[in-house]
């Protein structure tokens, strides 16, 4: 049976606080909560079908007045990408404490950047490295009200980038990339909320900058990031958008390219429905690799079902076309995934 715990503990990425939100409030003790998740993959054009346990992990945060710290440690058989084989690692670790300009926090944590992905598996921003990924550095976030409106922030100095529990897909770019290291950079996003009742308008701006070294003498370059995004919910509705340009390292059409390494634009399109035990979502996300001459899309619809807390299921269908001079690469398939929390 304690294996069978261990099996089951990680639901849903460990999640980072709502954007512009300060930590939680005080709180009189330390909050342990264990997680699980396990994933099915079905495919339609091609592949075979596996169920595995995708990662498990306990998190922790402790809140007193003024100050804490939060950390998630997970962990997965064989580990949780290829490119990076350690069966337990550190997914968030920080320490913050409150100052007039915002908290400032200390550690390893998710970028600040964009729009959040809910998806299950990742759009292509999560593929690419852009989301999810993890890093060490510091940093501030803050938020002021006007009213019932609110301005947020967030700066942060990113020092490295963290290759264990990164997202990015196999071959993307430098999580991927023997040898290779992200970092040196970073990162800021500012949005503002308009509330208006069951009606709310979020806009937001985004920009990054890191450096991308190698160890086998490639020369080393710098990807400088830019986003604008925007959210408007009605009720239970929310419908997302955002655009997004890079500029990195241009190759020739048929040089070996990591694909994310590439300038690019990209965008992405989100409409979601939520119930009280139900959720259902449209995520669209494309993009534009410059150099290499080549663009891809990916469609994610899903439907989510929380029956009791602590508990979900999701059910996600992934139609994916990845267009190249000379070829174009085609992938359907179903991905189911289980999560827990107690």
């Amino acid at each position: 049976m304690r294996r069978l715990a261990l099996v089951l503990l990680a639901a849903l990425p460990g999640a980072a606080l709502p954007e512009g939100e300060a930590p939680p409030s005080p709180g009189t003790s330390p909050k342990v909560e264990f997680a699980a998740i396990g994933t099915g993959f079905i495919p339609i054009s091609e592949g075979e079908a596996k169920a595995s346990l995708w990662y498990a992990g306990i998190s922790g945060s402790w809140t007193p007045p003024g100050f804490g710290a939060r950390a998630d440690v997970r962990g997965a058989p064989g580990g949780f990408r290829p490119y990076y084989e350690t069966d337990v690692w550190l997914q968030e670790g920080y320490a913050w404490a409150a100052t007039p300009a915002g908290d400032v926090r200390a550690g390893k944590t998710e970028r600040a950047f964009g729009l959040a992905d809910d998806t299950f598996t990742g759009t292509l921003f999560t593929d690419n490295g852009v989301s999810r990924n993890p890093f060490w550095g510091a940093g501030v976030v803050g938020e002021t009200r006007f009213g019932v409106d609110s301005l947020t922030w967030a700066v942060y100095w990113e020092g490295l980038g963290e290759k264990a529990g990164s997202w990015e897909e196999t071959g993307r770019g430098a999580s991927s990339d023997p040898g290779t290291n992200v970092g040196e950079g970073a990162s800021a996003r500012v949005s503002y909320l308009v509330y208006k009742g069951l009606l709310t308008f979020r806009a937001g701006l985004s920009g990054s900058t890191v450096r991308v070294w190698h160890d086998d003498g490639r020369p080393p370059f710098r990807m400088n990031d830019g986003a604008v995004d925007l959210t408007l919910t009605a009720g239970p509705l929310a419908l997302m958008g955002q655009f997004f340009v890079r500029n990195g390292e241009r190759k020739a059409p048929g040089e070996r390219l990591f694909l994310a390494y590439d300038d690019g634009r990209a965008g992405l399109v989100e409409f979601r429905a939520e119930l009280p035990k139900l959720a259902f979502r449209l995520v669209w996300s494309s993009w534009s690799y410059l150099g290499a001459e080549a663009s891809e899309w990916l469609l994610q619809p899903a439907v989510v079902w929380t029956p009791v807390k602590g508990i979900e299921a999701t059910v996600e269908y992934l139609a994916r076309r990845l267009t190249e001079p000379g070829r174009r690469v085609s992938s359907d398939a179903f991905q189911l995934g289980l999560g827990l929390r107690f």
